[in-house]
C-alpha cells in the first residue's frame, strides 16, 4: 500500500469550499487553519507491532471570490502514518500493513466550526481514503461497531476490498472511523491490512483506541 494526498486534499478542499460567503471572504491576509498531529503511544506500537513512519503536513490552499471580494484560505492537515511489515509468502516481507491518524482543523469562527468532516459518514469517509493507497478496488462493508477515541465512542466500519502490494494484488480489509474532536482539531484514523493476517483487526482497533494528542 503507497501513500497519496489525494484523501487529504479532498478533506482540504470540502473545508476551504464552506467558508466563501461565511465572513472568510474579508480580510488582506490568508485565513490561515494548521491542525496539530495525533500520536500513538510506543506502548501501544510495541504490543501492536507497528512503527511511526513520519507526520506529514499537507497545506491546501484556495481563493473565493465573493461579490467583489476574494480570500485565500490556507488548511494544513497532519497525516501521522504508522505500518507495519508483513511476511506474504512468495512477495517477501512488505510493509503492508498500514494505520494513519489524520488530524484536520475544525476552522472554528465566531463558535461555528466550518469543516465538514464530522459530519461525514465512516462511508464517506472511505471513499476518499480509497485514494490513500494504489490500485484499491471497490469497498464492500463488513460490518460496523464503536470504538472509544479521545474518550469520545464512535463508529468504526469494516471495509473488505483489493490493493496491489509489490505488483500483486492482495485482499485486504480497511477500518475507518468517524471523526471525534481532539483539541482544536478533528480526527479521523483508518488502517488496513492484508485479509490472510489473524488478529490484526484487534491491533487496528488498539491504535485506533490509544490516539491522542502528540
Amino acid at each position: 500500500m503507497t501513500d497519496r494526498r489525494t484523501f487529504l486534499a479532498t478533506a482540504g478542499a470540502a473545508l476551504t469550499a464552506t467558508t466563501a460567503g461565511c465572513g472568510f471572504i474579508l480580510g488582506n491576509e490568508p485565513a490561515r487553519f494548521q491542525s496539530s498531529a495525533a500520536a500513538v503511544p510506543d506502548s501501544t506500537l510495541e504490543s501492536t507491532g507497528y512503527e511511526f513512519v513520519a507526520n506529514e503536513d499537507v497545506e491546501i490552499e484556495r481563493e473565493f471570490s465573493v461579490a467583489g471580494q476574494s480570500r485565500r484560505v490556507v488548511v494544513t492537515n497532519v497525516l501521522a502514518k504508522h505500518e507495519k511489515s508483513i511476511d506474504l509468502g512468495p512477495l517477501g516481507s512488505q510493509r503492508a500493513a498500514v494505520f494513519t491518524a489524520l488530524t484536520t482543523p475544525k476552522a472554528e469562527v465566531l463558535g461555528e466550526t466550518f469543516n465538514p468532516i464530522d459530519r461525514m459518514s465512516t462511508a464517506d469517509i472511505a471513499e476518499m481514503a480509497q485514494d490513500q493507497y494504489q490500485g484499491v478496488g471497490n469497498l464492500e462493508q463488513r460490518g460496523t461497531s464503536e470504538v472509544t477515541i479521545n474518550g469520545t465512542t464512535t463508529p468504526q466500519t469494516k471495509f473488505a476490498t483489493t490493493t496491489t502490494v509489490a505488483g500483486t494484488s492482495v485482499d485486504v480489509f480497511l477500518h475507518v472511523s468517524e471523526a471525534v474532536e481532539l483539541g482544536s482539531d478533528f480526527l479521523v484514523t483508518f488502517g488496513g491490512y492484508p485479509q490472510r493476517l489473524p488478529g490484526e483487526e484487534e491491533n487496528i482497533i488498539e491504535l485506533m483506541q490509544s490516539v491522542g494528542s502528540a
